[in-house]
């Protein structure tokens, strides 16, 4: 085993330290992948869930009023014939 371990500048060379630092790094390791893979991507996964699902909320509402509209418009032409508004001065210098 080569592996050289260094704090503030000296070489740890007790086998049994060096062993409990590796398990301990690889521990930390594992523990930093699985906090990572079972809670902050689930967590970003269900915002990007949330977002996707309300701009797509948003979009059908957007599309349902458009047709709303235009259906209103459509009947109350055809009930009531086309109006025209008109703005005139009634006081003309």
């Amino acid at each position: 085993m080569n592996t050289r371990i260094i704090i503030n500048g000296k070489e740890i060379t007790n086998p049994f330290l060096r062993l409990l630092l590796i398990i301990g790094a690889i521990i930390f390791a594992a523990l930093v992948a699985a906090v990572v893979i079972f809670i902050l991507l689930p967590i970003i996964g269900v915002a990007v869930t949330l977002s996707i699902g309300f701009i797509l909320i948003f979009i059908i509402a957007i599309m349902a009023s458009v047709a709303s509209l235009v259906l209103v418009t459509i009947i109350s032409s055809w009930l009531f014939g086309s109006t025209e508004f008109r703005i005139e001065r009634i006081y003309r210098k």
